[in-house]
């Protein structure tokens, strides 16, 4: 019988900069830490040094371990390994990607489809893909939705006064949107959309949060503009994230393309209301109550940006939002990932 203790873990994404790959496996190491994890040296984390470490020294440092990879990549030759493939939106959307990366990733992730003993995905979207791509046998790949972070839950009104007053939005009523320089968040039309918006003499804030994504990885995008009402308060803490969740009028995150779609998890565990694309995973993980648009319209985004900030909310559909949220807990996904892994390397 295999003991979690025998599985090696490629620890590779771990010493990256922190996005939602990451969290994965540090949710899940979290739970299920006798997993012995293997890192690579400071210097051969990412690029052409991070790929030769996994695919050459990698192995050979497991020694026979089985072996799960979180993030998309790992080992072609590995003879015991579970993969972990969040998305495929390099085939999807190569524009989105320098070109080097997406042929890259195409290349290893097509091997991996055939050479792993099984593959998990992050959600039923991207399981499909995979299956229809890359003619994965659909019974070795298992679908184990992400979860949510206990530091998503509504907030006190003290501490949300605090945030508030502190980003100067204290009185205002506001809409919280992700900005990145990753061209698959649509950050343009977010822009666009509230331009338009706030046009029409709207008195109020988009609050924007978030972090520049690796320019060595993802294809160019037009610089972010100002305007009136934006609030840029970047990279901040998951308890401050989870104030703004709680007082803003809704979550606009009109994405082109995930492979879950943690944030939306996120807000809604804050009672948030969601305005979400229709493509994608994201009607997968978004509560049923979303405001589902067209992410290449900015007259839909505009739309549910305007409906959101004259609409009232109500208690009962907070609770539903928190209720949906709910069922994606890291518990039940270490849970499931355990299970896959006595299964699979027995």
């Amino acid at each position: 019988m295999i003991e979690l203790s025998d599985i090696a873990m490629n620890g590779r994404v771990l010493r990256v900069q922190s996005n939602g790959q990451r969290r994965v496996a540090e949710e899940i190491l979290a739970r299920l830490p006798e997993l012995k994890v293997i890192h690579p040296g400071r210097s051969m984390v990412s690029g052409i040094g991070g790929h030769f470490w996994e695919q050459a020294i990698l192995p050979l440092k497991t020694m026979g371990r089985p072996l799960w990879s979180p993030s998309t990549s790992g080992p072609v030759f590995h003879p015991n390994h579970v993969v972990t493939i969040h998305d495929i939106a390099f085939v999807d959307g190569p524009q989105w990607f320098s070109p080097s990366f997406a042929r890259l990733y195409d290349t290893i992730v097509g091997r991996l489809v055939k050479s792993a003993r099984h593959i998990v995905s992050v959600s039923d979207f991207t399981r499909e893909r995979l299956i229809a791509h890359y003619g994965a046998a659909p019974d070795r790949v298992t679908t184990v939705h992400s979860g949510r972070t206990l530091a998503f839950e509504p907030a006190s009104a003290t501490r949300i006064d605090e945030v508030l007053d502190g980003f100067g939005l204290s009185g205002k009523p506001f809409l919280i949107a992700f900005e990145g320089t990753d061209p698959r968040k649509n950050t343009a039309a977010i822009h666009e959309a509230w331009g338009k918006l706030s046009s029409a003499n709207f008195d109020g804030a988009l609050v924007l949060f978030g972090r520049a994504a690796n320019p060595k990885v993802f294809s160019a995008v037009a610089g972010t503009a100002g305007g009136a009402g934006i609030v840029r308060v970047g990279a901040v803490a998951d308890e401050t994230l989870a104030c703004l969740f709680s007082a803003a009028r809704g979550f606009v995150f009109p994405s082109l393309y995930e492979g879950f779609g943690l944030p939306v998890i996120e807000a809604a565990a804050c009672g948030c209301r969601i305005l979400s694309s229709n493509v994608t995973s994201l009607p997968e993980v978004s509560p049923p109550d979303s405001l589902f648009v067209d992410p290449s319209s900015v007259s839909e985004i505009v739309a549910g940006m305007r409906h959101l900030l004259e609409t009232d909310d109500t208690p009962e559909a907070r609770s539903a939002r928190m209720a949906f949220a709910r069922h994606f807990d890291w518990n039940r996904t270490a849970q499931s990932y355990a299970e896959i892994f006595k299964k699979v390397f027995t």
